[in-house]
């Protein structure tokens, strides 16, 4: 599991403070199963989505990766749980 799966999906996605968004009625659920419920043709999108992929236990990306991706977002985290490195941005 990537060192991000700790955030929620919305620092992840780099979603607007003032966006409504189910995921942040229910912060404790997975966004995933809070979309499923709502559209359940909505999983298919869900697969391909960063969030999803890096609260995986076998994530696809290493934590460079995830790094290199919300930079690009625009996301800088000045803290990362868990992390021991001394490496936060």
């Amino acid at each position: 599991m990537s060192p991000f799966s700790s955030f929620p999906c919305w620092v992840i996605m780099n979603c607007a403070e003032d966006k409504k968004c189910p995921a942040k009625l229910y912060p404790n659920d997975n966004c995933w199963d809070i979309f499923s419920e709502m559209d359940s043709s909505s999983f298919n999108i869900c697969q391909d989505c960063i969030v999803y992929i890096a609260r995986q236990e076998d994530a696809a990306l290493s934590e460079k990766e995830m790094e290199r991706i919300m930079l690009k977002k625009g996301i800088v985290i000045t803290a990362c749980p868990g992390r021991s490195d001394g490496l936060d941005n």
